[in-house]
């Protein structure tokens, strides 16, 4: 349960100018809440027409749209310090994988300690030989025998995915047909080459808790956060396009419409792109990632599930367009009105960019591949949602000894980000939690 302001006696002696935190994503929401509990001032301003960043959700002809496929890991630590999963009625994956694969029927591959009718049908099912599952578990009990912070060590930070999956006996056929399907969908990056702490960390989240969307969408998340916030706090439609400073120090931002908002504090809580834009105008280079991972979904009606069932199905052919595909609706009932049913598939790298049109015929075809029994035809396309910043690029770190911090070069601003942990809503959490904690830091000094 989330401690909500009524949980909290706040008392706001501090008559000066708020901390100003711009953008209302996770990383800002979390920052604002633990400013507020601290006391203190705080002001989000959001350049769109609501609060959640990238994590949002549109509703359409009754269909819940979730701004690109996206879930929630129970198990994050930080972030579900900020939330009441009971009030979000959430709504669990089945702990498994449906592979296609080049040739013969779909397999299935669950996690039989979080379900026990998963055994069978993942030591049956052919997908993976019986040595890599027990590797598999093996893998399980390593993941889950680490804390966050160990997941992040220098030593596995400074190796890739794929040669870690390698030294641990893996073979090539799991590691092409599972894992590069699977953990391409959670980091954007069917290489493998993504440091082989993120693998770690996701699969102690994968083992430890349950994988899960809000019944109101993705986007519940967000405002749930919000809520925590008084409800002047929070101004959306208002775009920040410069920083302003005074003698070495941020003491505000400047709007579209000229106008100024003063500042003790400013904190950018905005995606890369618009974070080192922000603070170039004060002259700020930020110390952080540049590239950038994106995705594409791709969202169908129909009147039969095509892809049936709560398990995500995974596209290992090596010529796949489409990296998973769930009927969502399977999922989350409240996704799609009564008697309808929401697919989703999510296209990566070159393929993402390609125009609607022909990417909507090469996921048809996909789809058709992936469950045979479906008719194309069968198929409305109802939204192609682009989401060109989804992750910020996770390579392995030449040094991984040089952690990154909330703090930058200009007195005053701060940032708050996911790229101060991993590239997940537990970053971000972390992120926002960081850039807080470091402001009160300095208020103590």
């Amino acid at each position: 349960m989330f401690g909500s302001p009524r949980y909290f006696s706040v008392v706001t002696t501090n008559t000066e100018s708020p901390v100003v935190i711009v953008g209302a994503g996770v990383a800002g929401l979390v920052a604002a809440i633990e400013l507020h509990r601290a006391g203190r001032a705080v002001q989000v301003l959001e350049a769109s027409p609501e609060v959640g960043g990238r994590v949002r959700t549109t509703e359409r002809d009754g269909f819940q749209l979730d701004h690109g496929f996206q879930v929630l890991f129970t198990a994050y630590p930080v972030l579900n310090r900020y939330l009441d999963h009971a009030s979000l009625q959430l709504r669990p994956f089945l702990p498994a994988a449906r592979i296609t694969r080049e040739s013969g029927p779909p397999a299935l591959v669950g996690d039989a300690f979080n379900d026990p009718t998963l055994f069978l049908p993942s030591l049956t099912g052919g997908a993976l030989p019986v040595t890599d599952l027990w590797r598999m578990l093996r893998l399980r009990q390593f993941a889950m025998s680490l804390s966050v912070d160990d997941c992040f060590h220098a030593k596995y930070a400074a190796v890739s995915t794929r040669a870690f999956l390698a030294s641990r006996g893996f073979s090539e056929r799991t590691i092409h047909g599972f894992f590069a399907p699977f953990y391409g969908g959670i980091l954007l990056d069917r290489s493998l080459t993504t440091r082989a702490s993120v693998l770690l960390f996701t699969f102690k989240m994968l083992s430890e808790g349950k994988t899960a969307v809000p019944a109101a969408g993705m986007g519940a998340v967000p405002r749930q956060l919000a809520a925590q916030l008084p409800a002047d706090s929070v101004r959306c439609n208002t775009r920040v396009r410069a920083l302003h400073f005074v003698d070495g120090a941020a003491r505000g931002v400047v709007l579209d419409d000229g106008s100024t908002v003063l500042a003790n504090d400013i904190v950018l809580a905005t995606d890369l792109i618009a974070a080192h834009a922000l603070a170039s105008t004060a002259g700020v280079a930020l110390g952080e990632p540049r590239a950038v991972l994106g995705c594409t979904t791709l969202y169908y009606q129909s009147s039969a599930p095509l892809l049936a069932g709560k398990a995500l199905w995974l596209n290992a052919r090596a010529d796949a367009v489409v990296s998973h595909a769930i009927t969502i609706s399977d999922v989350a009932p409240e996704y799609a009105p009564r008697g309808t049913h929401l697919l989703a598939a999510t296209v990566l790298g070159e393929h993402a960019v390609r125009a609607d049109d022909e990417l909507d015929a090469s996921v048809r075809t996909d789809l058709v591949r992936m469950s045979p029994s479906a008719a194309p035809a069968s198929l409305t396309r109802i939204a192609t949602w682009r989401v060109p910043l989804a992750q910020y690029a996770q390579p392995v770190l030449a040094d991984a000894s040089v952690r990154p911090t909330a703090r930058t070069t200009l007195r005053g601003l701060w940032r708050a980000s996911e790229t101060l942990h991993s590239s997940s809503l537990e970053g971000a959490a972390r992120g926002g939690q960081m850039a807080a904690q470091a402001i009160l830091a300095g208020q103590r000094a």
